[in-house]
């Protein structure tokens, strides 16, 4: 049977219709809105750069407050105590509408954890504060390597155990200079000593915690009035790193790829580059007097050659050689130096004697010399192989609500 299928197209035609009219009525809808949702986007990706630009702008007011001179304005000069100045100037005290290009933002600085560490707030703007369509808040942490000053050639102790003595055996023809004028170690000449301005004053050539002793013919060169060695010593709040400082430290050196658990590979030569090397537990724990043996590491630099820069171990420290090392070596537990009259140590050597009761040992008596010869500024930069400069303390950027 046949169909009339007469009448049949105007329906369909109408169908069609209905159907593009509601295609063309929903792009009219999307082409409206898409030039919206992008400006959106933009303004707050403005906003977001422009809060970036006052955590760059502080990151530059700190470092330009440690030139000396300063700049005439616009440095954040710390006080003697590193701290930020009261009142805090502007823009650095969040009142202040610095207006950048399409936008402006606000920055608050504050003393962070940590006397080397500063607590930054930037707020992004756009098109200005007083009517945003896009704001962003940012809070990171900025942060320089930590202000160590000893106080001493070789200073040891301050974590022994309680009831524990640390001990400090030189012998042989050792020298250790703490002057701020170049001696003669058998033959060799190290770098002048020098010390760090508002620094406290050198209390020895050598000082413990405990007690310090000598055989054989060792030399100290200490400023007038200024004990070889000193014995039950005190040392400055800061001089120590604690177990934050350590894990900063470890970060950093994490992600320049020196860090190592355990006994590193170059174990017995140098380390592999200038800067900060970090040599942590072989499980990455924490160090203590319960720390199991085989955790401990024992980094031995029996080598020639030069090397500048931080050398941080959770554990011991063995260097001899005819080695030239510019900066700090830092032991949670013990050291052993011995020298063959050519290298040196220029800078200095913390010992902490975390663990137990070995002796930190600067003997000379068997293989020649190990001059150690004070030096603050080496300390500071690592020889000048790590810069002194503030900047953004990995993993504390976070963007956060409210303005």
């Amino acid at each position: 049977m046949i169909l009339n299928e007469r009448g049949i197209a105007m329906p369909m035609a109408l169908m069609v219709l209905l159907v593009l009219t509601t295609l063309i009525a929903a792009f009219a809808v999307l082409a409206t809105s898409e030039p919206q949702i992008a400006a959106n986007q933009e303004a707050s990706a403005q906003a977001r750069a422009l809060a970036e630009s006052g955590v760059s702008r502080v990151l530059w007011a700190l470092n330009a407050g440690q030139q000396s001179p300063p700049p005439a304005s616009g440095a954040l000069v710390l006080d003697a105590s590193y701290h930020l100045p009261s009142p805090l100037p502007a823009p650095y005290d969040g009142s202040t509408t610095v207006a950048l290009g399409v936008g402006a933002f606000k920055v608050t600085v504050a003393d962070g954890a940590a006397i080397n560490q500063k607590l930054v707030t930037a707020i992004g703007y756009v098109p200005n504060a007083a009517a945003p369509i896009a704001i962003k808040k940012i809070q990171v942490t900025v942060m320089r390597l930590k202000w160590i000053v000893p106080v001493c050639g070789l200073c040891a102790g301050g974590e022994q155990p309680p009831g524990d003595n640390t001990q400090v055996q030189v012998g042989g023809s050792a020298a250790v200079n703490a002057t701020s004028t170049q001696q003669g170690h058998g033959g060799s000449t190290v770098a002048a000593g020098a010390t760090c301005a508002g620094a406290p004053p050198v209390i020895a050539a050598v000082a413990s915690t405990g007690t310090v002793s000598t055989n054989g013919t060792p030399t100290f060169y200490t400023p007038p009035g200024t004990p070889g060695v000193l014995n039950g010593a005190t040392y400055p709040s800061g001089m120590l790193l604690s177990n934050t400082d350590m894990a900063s430290l470890k970060a950093m050196a994490m992600a320049r790829g020196t860090y190592w658990k355990g006994n590193p590979p170059w174990n017995g030569g140098l380390p592999p580059s200038n800067g900060l090397i970090f040599v942590d537990t072989a499980d990455g724990s924490v160090l203590t007097n319960s720390t199991p043996s085989a955790n401990i590491p024992s980094v031995r630099i029996h080598s020639n050659g030069s090397w500048s820069g931080w050398l941080v171990v959770a554990g011991s420290v063995d260097i001899s050689g005819d080695v030239t090392m510019k900066g700090l070596i830092y032991s949670q537990n013990d050291v052993n130096l011995h020298g063959t009259g050519g290298g040196s140590i220029q800078g200095a050597v913390i010992t902490t004697n975390r663990v137990d009761t070995s002796s930190t040992n600067i003997d000379s008596q068997d293989i020649g010399n190990a001059p150690i010869s004070y030096n603050c500024p080496n300390v500071q930069n690592g020889g000048g192989a790590l810069s002194v400069n503030w900047f953004e303390m990995p993993g504390t950027y976070r963007e956060v609500s409210g303005s």
